[in-house]
C-alpha cells in the first residue's frame, strides 16, 4: 500500500497502525454508504503525477500518469470487488478466454492455451494464423454509460449496482507536478487509474468483445486481444477476416479504438493443398 496520503489526507501507514480499533467503524461507514450509495467527494478524486517514460520531456505522450486515490475508499472497494467476483464467478459470467485479473488464471494460462492450440494443430498437419490486436489507451476510453449497461447486463444491481454507479459519477482529478497542483478538472471516460475496482470493471467492460466471433478462438488478457483460425482453406482466410470484422465493429460499437500501427500476424504450420 502506497504509504503517501491520498487526497483525504490519511497516510496508509495510520490505517495499518490502528487497524484493530477502525476496523469496526470502518465496516459501519461502509455499510451506510452501501445502504445509501453515496460515497464522499474525496473519495472519489485523485492526484495525478505525470512520471516521464523516457524520451523528450517536451511531449505529454512520454509520460505515464500515476494516480493516488483514498486508501480508505481502497478498502472499500476491495470489500465490493470480492463480493463482485464471486458473484461473477459462481453466475459463470466470466468470458472463459479472459485471463487478466481472474483467479486462477494469468499470462501463463493464456499462454499455455495458446500454444495447446498451435500444437494441436501442427499435429494435424495443418496452419494456424493468429492477429495480435492492440487497443489504443483501452482503460482510459471506457465509456461510462455503456459500462453501467454491461454491468446491469452482468446482473449486478440492487445497492452494489448503484453504488458503482455512484463510483463513476462525478468523479475527479488533479496533477501534481513539481510541486505544484493543477485546479480541480472532471474524469469524463475510463475505469479510474489507481483505484481496485479498475481491473473488474475494465473485464466486465471488455467481457462480450468475442460474443458474435463464429469461427475464431479469442484469448484475452485484459485488453491483450489474439485472434486465431485453423487455415485449411482459401476460405479459413475469409472467416478469420470476417471475424476480425466483427471485433473491430464492437470497438466502434463501444466508443475503443484499436492502435491499428500494432496490429501483428503470425502463422504456425503450413495450410494443407
Amino acid at each position: 500500500m502506497n504509504s503517501s496520503a491520498g487526497p483525504d489526507g490519511i497516510p496508509a501507514k495510520f490505517l495499518i497502525n490502528t487497524k484493530d480499533s477502525i476496523a469496526t467503524p470502518l465496516k459501519l461507514i461502509l455499510r451506510k454508504s452501501l445502504d445509501e450509495g453515496k460515497i464522499p467527494d474525496l473519495f472519489k478524486l485523485a492526484y495525478v503525477t505525470p512520471i516521464h517514460k523516457g524520451g523528450s520531456k517536451l511531449k505529454p505522450e512520454q509520460y505515464r500518469p500515476v494516480s493516488l486515490t483514498s486508501h480508505v475508499m481502497k478498502i472499500f472497494e476491495r470489500v465490493v470487488k470480492r463480493n463482485i467476483m464471486k458473484h461473477l464467478i459462481e453466475q459463470n459470467l466470466l468470458n472463459p478466454g479472459q485471463h487478466g485479473f481472474v483467479p486462477g488464471r494469468s499470462t501463463k494460462t493464456q499462454l499455455l492455451q495458446h500454444y495447446c492450440d498451435i500444437f494441436e494443430t501442427l499435429s494435424e498437419g495443418t496452419r494456424i494464423d493468429t492477429i495480435f490486436l492492440d487497443f489504443a489507451k483501452a482503460f482510459d476510453k471506457v465509456d461510462h454509460d455503456i459500462l453501467l449497461q454491461k454491468v446491469a447486463k452482468h446482473k449486478i444491481k440492487g445497492k452494489i449496482g448503484l453504488w458503482l454507479q455512484e463510483f463513476l459519477n462525478n468523479r475527479k482529478y488533479r496533477v501534481v507536478a513539481n510541486g505544484e497542483m493543477s485546479d480541480v478538472q472532471d474524469v469524463l471516460s475510463g475505469v479510474p487509474q489507481g483505484t481496485v475496482l479498475a481491473a473488474v470493471l475494465f473485464i466486465i467492460m471488455i467481457s462480450d468483445v468475442d460474443e458474435n466471433v463464429k469461427s475464431s478462438i479469442v484469448r484475452l488478457f485484459a485488453d491483450d486481444t489474439r485472434i486465431s483460425l485453423k487455415i485449411t482453406s482459401e476460405e479459413d482466410k475469409v472467416l478469420l477476416q470476417k471475424d476480425l470484422n466483427v471485433i473491430y465493429d464492437w470497438a466502434n460499437k463501444n466508443l475503443m479504438k484499436f492502435n491499428e500501427n500494432k496490429f501483428e500476424q503470425m502463422s504456425h504450420g503450413e495450410a494443407k493443398k
